[in-house]
């Protein structure tokens, strides 16, 4: 199921190949900008259930804290094989993640903010400006791409009623033409992060 392209926050292009689930309950919407093409794309929806990865959530059951740091496995048919890792902190108000591609020192592929609907009366009023300002320290957003994204996240947020938002930023250094290899590993951790948070009761104290 392609992501559906978004018409908010100036130039949109077509949406970047995934491959989604579909079950009944609450949808996860996933937005994001492709570095690439320099562009938004979003909403995307999917099931919240359905394409977790089993040995991540019992890895993120079992971490000594509310941070992570392993290997992430995202297997496709007819697929192009990939290791990713991902860094995963649960924060008060949402979960953040890195996945890095192999074992790259260059950066992460992509950054991802989760944040379930039973946590958004918790958001901070600030959450879209630290997110981008911390994507932008990691050197997955240019300065002028900022304010695009900026306002894109903004109206997500503001028109998302009781949906489970995902918000994730590409860095680039993944290559286009394997970009669905990518796209299955985002969603992949992102539902795994969603039913995590569920799982711990929808609200942590940091």
């Amino acid at each position: 199921m392609p992501r559906v392209s978004s018409t908010s926050a100036g130039k949109v292009t077509a949406p970047r190949a995934t491959i989604s689930s579909w079950c009944d309950g609450g949808q996860i919407h996933l937005y994001g900008w492709d570095a690439h093409s320099q562009t938004w794309h979003g909403p995307n929806e999917f099931g919240p259930s359905g394409s977790a990865d089993k040995r991540l959530l019992r890895a993120l059951r079992f971490a000594p804290s509310k941070s992570w740091y392993g290997p992430v496995n995202c297997p496709a048919s007819g697929e192009a094989a990939a290791r990713f890792f991902a860094l995963v902190h649960d924060l008060s108000d949402c979960a953040v993640a890195l996945i890095y591609c192999d074992e790259s020192k260059a950066g992460p592929a992509e950054v991802l903010a989760v944040i379930p609907a039973e946590r958004r009366a918790r958001l901070r009023d600030e959450f879209a400006f630290e997110f981008l300002s911390f994507a932008r320290f990691l050197g997955t957003l240019s300065a002028e791409a900022e304010f695009q994204v900026h306002s894109a996240i903004t109206a997500a947020l503001a028109d998302s009623g009781s949906h489970t938002l995902v918000f994730s930023i590409s860095s680039g250094l993944w290559p286009g033409d394997l970009d669905p290899v990518l796209s299955r590993c985002v969603e992949t951790v992102a539902v795994t992060l969603r039913q995590w948070l569920a799982e711990s009761g929808g609200l942590t104290d940091n």
